[in-house]
């Protein structure tokens, strides 16, 4: 999952807090009043537009690095799209979640730790639920961030709705949409990424790229399907990193109908794709 902050964060000692424009309204987050007496409240002196209770963040990160079994780098955001991401960076776990973890009950937070530090499917989902309750706390959602499934050439809903009913039984509790159209010219780009799924978002975003006349609808399809079977397989924590295509994905992945014809596709026309 990509990090994206809506604000551009500073440090302050230990505490983060991000930067906001001049007469920017102040919101502080609710702290659970029996830690109220107990724990510093660190702000900047400019007005902010997210209080980080200190005291909280290094709770939650002390959980995280006990779990990890390494050194853990915590910040809290107000990012509705990339509510908790995470990487591993130099023997480094650099999480990124949103404050409604700050005060969440114990369940939830344990589950975000079995989720951070292991993929933990089950964590996965009782995150998803969470913040489905705590919808109310997320900034405004832009309007440019509506869910969009119909293309001019290809539906995204009707291609998930027939590979959940073929390869899932229908127990497909995700979103689908197409992605944001690229800013970058065609000639300088290098690199495409056609599908893409976060966990806790619950959501799967396809390159509108794919929306030509000329992509086959099963390409469109395997893509889809792929990302489909990242919902429904975590992947694997070992040795500090974490295998998004684990056995189980790959075996899976085979059973895709045109799974050689759609690898196939994909290397012949890749190169077009760029030039798109």
């Amino acid at each position: 999952m990509g990090v994206r902050s809506n604000a551009q964060l500073v440090s302050l000692g230990r505490a983060v807090a991000p930067r906001v424009a001049r007469g920017q309204v102040a919101a502080a987050i609710r702290i659970p009043q029996r830690l109220v007496p107990q724990l510093r409240l660190v702000a900047p002196s400019s007005a902010p537009r997210l209080f980080v209770h200190e005291g909280a963040r290094q709770s939650l990160e002390r959980k995280l690095r006990a779990a990890f079994g390494g050194s853990v780098i915590l910040s809290i955001t107000d990012n509705r799209h990339s509510i908790i991401t995470h990487r591993v960076k130099k023997g480094t776990l650099h999480v990124r979640v949103h404050h409604m973890f700050l005060d969440a009950p114990a369940q939830v937070v344990d589950a975000l730790v079995r989720y951070v530090t292991r993929g933990d499917r089950d964590a996965s989902s009782s995150l998803g639920d969470y913040i489905d309750d705590n919808g109310s706390r997320l900034a405004p959602r832009r309007r440019d961030a509506a869910l969009v499934t119909r293309g001019k050439h290809h539906d995204l809903r009707e291609i998930f709705e027939k590979l959940g009913d073929r390869y899932f039984d229908g127990a497909i509790n995700c979103f689908i949409t197409w992605g944001k159209r690229p800013t970058t010219h065609a000639k300088k780009r290098r690199t495409i990424r056609l599908g893409s799924y976060s966990a806790v978002d619950r959501l799967i975003r396809v390159h509108p790229l794919l929306d030509q006349k000329w992509v086959p609808r099963y390409f469109v399809a395997y893509i889809v399907y792929h990302e489909m079977l990242h919902h429904v397989i975590p992947g694997s924590r070992g040795l500090g990193r974490v295998n998004l295509h684990p056995p189980e994905f790959k075996d899976r992945e085979k059973d895709f109908r045109h799974f050689e014809r759609a690898l196939a596709w994909e290397k012949r026309h890749v190169p077009r794709l760029l030039r798109s």
